[in-house]
């Protein structure tokens, strides 16, 4: 006689189940609509997990032998559907991965279970009986165990975790200099906090690395021989500092540089193997470090030996902020997209992998470069200018599941990356408040003056008449134009416009203008949508346009067809507004920044592949270049069209503004520009105002350390 078949039990995997039997698939116990073949294809695959189910598979038995349908397509959907029904990721999967050409593999751990077959029934009653009691105790104890262990899993992951909030911040640091922690971060070994200071200019990069106590005081500098040192980690059995140091920086948005370890509280440093990267961290037990170089994340012995690579992230351009969870299980980062060098991200996402390097999945947060508590219960992160927590409760049996994610801050004052405190009741930030003061040097008086009332604009341009100013707000980049006295003011772009460098059309009826970084626009004075003049390919750059005396040309700037870096693709271009017709400048090509004269005759560039910088003219009659003096930086005319005024920057001097005779090129000092601090997205530009005074926008923005107390409320 024949067993009874076997009743096949739900399949159980995350906080899905599937029941065979009644066709019905639940999440944390909601039923799920889903049709019959994304069904079937489910329980195909978790009747095998960890191995490959087939297409061929698959199909036998979605449809039978006689049935006539485009298969392919068919099981194409059922599967998309499905992946829809689960919320996974074919790119980072979760659940279900595909082997292209051959089939599918269930992923995640399954759990199922059937009943087992009865014994054979003993012989003698009394033994039955026996046997039954025990079995009976025994299943009973099991029954009790497993609803107590239920109970206490149901309530780990059903209650939810106090949610901190900030109730009070605290000022760290005064000492009024730059710091930088948006891709540099601030670290900490419980006593100390390690960051950086100096200029972060696009022009200059010259950085220190200093520290001060969790509780404030003095910042003190760091004496280490290496330049432009970035902290990553602190080792927290070593006691060693995790940094980058030496070869190129700041030239591309990813600065890949040799790693480094520096002994605390003192000692020379070391290299770290043959390691080059743009990020590292240690692991908990400070046995191996990861580091990001280009796409990819290698780990490492701690003498940067041993080099092996984990994780690959085809889809993004370069990880940021690695950090091991506290349990060293997992390890968490932040990947970024560029669409083009030179310019912020267009895509920034938390991604995940197991320590080991598997299971790599995208977090469902917006934001990124973020740091798990100690206990690591909450993770906080940076999304926009402010800091948000993802609290993830911990079962018994090991599961995480995350929580909504909470703001935890807004305000004037914006946010960099947080650093918890060692306690986890306080986080360390770099807060700023980015703030210019336009000014100009009076002709009277010989002193800056506050210009529109020491308005924080940039760039600004003031009519061919005289009588109106055009300028860009800073931070926040809007156009805007008024009278000189500042009255009758009027907003001309919104976001997400990004407009710069603002050029008065000579009727004084019109504006042009940069919509950073590959759009030439132009808008009425009086207001209305901007229309846009240059046709561009959309890895183009341009900018810098100007007015031809007539209003029916402009010329502009261009870089096409290569990385931001090939200044090989830089030329200098006309358009003309009547026709259309663009045409290349002879001559222009490597030239960068081109400045028109007031009257047409003359225009100047910078020659992008001269290290010390040259200032190229080109006289429009003659149609020929000519070197017109070493000097680098943004040039304005005189309203003579005669002279030039430049801002230059000397390595170990002062800056300076200079007047440079045109065509002759001789050099006249202007004003030293001793202990003022520049702003704005170009830092040298400078303006003439209609008696040649200059005008500059001075930095006057706020960046230092707080600490934000935390107080957490269920």
């Amino acid at each position: 006689m024949s067993s009874p078949p076997l009743t096949q039990r739900p399949f159980r995997f995350s906080s899905y189940e599937a029941d065979p039997q009644s066709g019905e698939l639940r999440k944390n116990g909601v039923r799920l609509r889903i049709q019959d073949q994304p069904f079937q294809v489910l329980l195909k695959l978790l009747e095998r997990p960890g191995q490959v189910v087939t297409r061929e598979e698959l199909k036998a038995a979605l449809w039978s032998a006689d049935t006539f349908v485009d298969f392919d397509n068919g099981l194409n959907m059922a599967v998309k559907r499905l992946r829809e029904v689960l919320a996974d990721d074919a790119d980072l999967p979760r659940f279900i991965e595909t082997l292209p050409r051959r089939g599918y593999r269930f992923i995640a751990a399954v759990q199922s279970s059937s009943p087992a077959t009865e014994a054979p029934q003993p012989s003698s009653p009394q033994i039955r009986l026996t046997s039954e009691i025990q079995r009976r105790v025994v299943l009973g104890s099991l029954l009790c165990l497993f609803v107590a262990a239920g109970i206490v899993a149901w309530i780990s992951l059903r209650s939810p975790l106090p949610i901190p909030r900030v109730v009070n911040t605290t000022q760290i640091t005064k000492d009024g200099r730059l710091k930088e922690a948006s891709t540099y971060r601030l670290v900490s070994d419980g006593e100390r906090l390690y960051f950086q200071e100096g200029a972060f200019t696009q022009s200059e990069r010259n950085i220190e690395l200093v520290q001060v106590g969790t509780q404030g005081g003095e910042t003190i500098r760091i004496p280490v021989s290496l330049r432009n040192p970035v902290a990553f980690d602190v080792s927290p059995k070593n006691f060693e500092l995790l940094l980058s140091a030496g070869g190129d920086f700041g030239v591309t948005p990813v600065d890949e540089r040799p790693l480094w370890a520096l002994p605390l509280p003192a000692g020379p440093p070391h290299r770290l193997g043959d390691v080059i990267a743009h990020d590292a961290a240690w692991a908990p037990d400070s046995r191996y470090l990861a580091f990001a170089y280009g796409k990819d994340i290698f780990v490492a012995q701690p003498d940067g030996s041993q080099v092996r690579k984990l994780i690959t992230v085809d889809d993004f351009d370069a990880n940021f902020y690695i950090q091991f969870s506290p349990d060293g299980k997992r390890l968490r980062f932040t990947a970024l997209k560029f669409s083009r060098p030179g310019v912020e991200p267009d895509q920034t996402n938390i991604l995940e992998a197991a320590a080991d390097g598997t299971r790599l999945r995208r977090l469902p947060v917006e934001g990124g470069f973020g740091k798990w508590s100690p206990d690591g219960n909450y993770y906080f992160y940076q999304k926009g200018r402010d800091i948000w927590v993802l609290p993830e409760r911990h079962s018994v049996f090991g599961k995480i599941v995350l929580q909504d994610a909470m703001q935890l801050t807004s305000g004037p004052i914006a946010y960099d990356p947080p650093t918890p405190s060692a306690d986890g009741k306080g986080l360390f930030v770099i807060g700023y408040q980015n703030r210019g003061e336009l000014v100009h040097h009076s002709n009277d008086t010989k002193q800056w003056e506050p210009f529109l009332g020491g308005i924080s604009a940039a760039e600004p341009d003031v009519s061919p008449d005289g009588q109106w100013v055009a300028y860009t707000t800073y931070p926040d980049s809007n156009l805007w134009r008024s009278k000189l006295d500042g009255s009758e003011r009027l907003q001309l772009t919104f976001t997400p416009v990004n407009p710069h460098e603002p050029r008065w059309s000579p009727d004084g009826t019109k504006i042009l203008f940069t919509d950073f970084p590959d759009k030439v626009l132009v808008v009425s004075a009086n207001g209305g949508a901007p229309r846009q003049l240059v046709s561009v390919d959309p890895s183009d750059y341009v900018g810098a346009g100007a007015w031809f005396p007539d209003g029916n040309s402009i010329i502009f700037g261009r870089h096409r067809g290569c990385p931001l870096d090939d200044s090989s693709c830089l030329s200098i271009y006309r358009l003309n507004l009547t026709t259309h017709q663009e045409s290349k400048i002879a001559g222009s090509d490597r030239m960068i920044a081109a400045r028109l004269s007031h009257n047409g005759r003359y225009l100047t560039a910078g020659a992008a592949d001269q290290n010390e910088g040259t200032v190229m003219l080109y006289d429009f009659q003659a149609q020929r270049w000519t070197k017109l003096a070493k000097a680098s930086g943004s040039v304005a005319w005189s309203h003579d069209s005669k002279s030039i005024v430049v801002r230059v920057k000397q390595e170990n001097q002062p800056a300076e503004l200079i007047r440079i005779s045109v065509p002759d090129g001789r050099v006249t000092h202007l004003l030293n520009l001793k202990d003022l601090t520049f702003g704005g997205l170009w830092t040298d530009w400078v303006t003439l105002l209609p008696d040649d005074s200059p005008l500059l926008m001075l930095d006057r923005s706020t960046e230092e350390i707080y600490r934000l107390d935390l107080q957490y409320h269920q």
